[in-house]
């Protein structure tokens, strides 16, 4: 997943356009969640979706004499896809069947390796992307009014990071409360799909 980012940021400077622009204009605010027999972890979670820099690279051109509209085009796919994606590991139901699942993750050999692998990703990469979403939001604030989203996806970062403290606790615990986490990834999904409706609205 960090090749794609790169590329993706990569493809942003190409531009001239700021990682945040890139990502925003790119749709790449995704989830996907992940299960292999092997090697460890056999369970881990990304935050980009695969084509964000494709996607970048075919709007980037039409944001330098259409910024309004494009950003407007860029908004609506990302929610989109979050939103309306039926792949059960992927987005809105990947993230309910990442919560289901991990309730009994200390059944799998590797489970440690994996919570810790899940909250590393999450801490490495700003709350899944999150965070650099909301500087898109704030920059592209002059074209269409994305207040209120925001605000709404600053409290998503935080539970995103609370998640991340929350998995690192149970890896190291010799009693996991996997419902703990289980019950704040439930959460999240509510409120990120909340959250892309509301994008849809802007």
């Amino acid at each position: 997943m960090q090749t794609i980012w790169t590329e993706l940021v990569s493809c942003a400077q190409s531009h001239n356009l700021s990682a945040a622009m890139g990502l925003g204009l790119g749709a790449g605010v995704y989830f996907e969640y992940y299960r292999r027999p092997s090697p460890a972890p056999t369970r881990f979670i990304t935050g980009l979706h695969r084509a964000a820099s494709t996607t970048l690279a075919q709007r980037a051109p039409q944001y330098a004499s259409a910024p309004e509209q494009t950003v407007r085009a860029a908004l609506r796919e990302n929610a989109l896809w979050f939103n309306l994606d039926r792949q059960p590991t992927a987005a809105l139901l990947g993230m309910e069947l990442w919560a289901e699942e991990l309730a009994f993750y200390d059944a799998l050999p590797d489970w440690r390796v994996s919570l810790q692998a899940m909250a590393r990703t999450i801490l490495d990469s700003d709350a899944l992307y999150r965070r650099i979403y909301l500087e898109f939001l704030q920059t592209c604030a002059s074209f269409v009014p994305t207040s209120a989203a925001q605000t709404e996806l600053s409290e998503i970062v935080n539970e995103w990071l609370q998640l991340a403290n929350c998995l690192q606790d149970c890896a190291a615990s010799a009693a996991p409360a996997l419902e703990t986490p289980s019950r704040l990834v439930r959460r999240l999904a509510f409120r990120e799909e909340h959250f892309w409706g509301k994008v849809l609205d802007v």
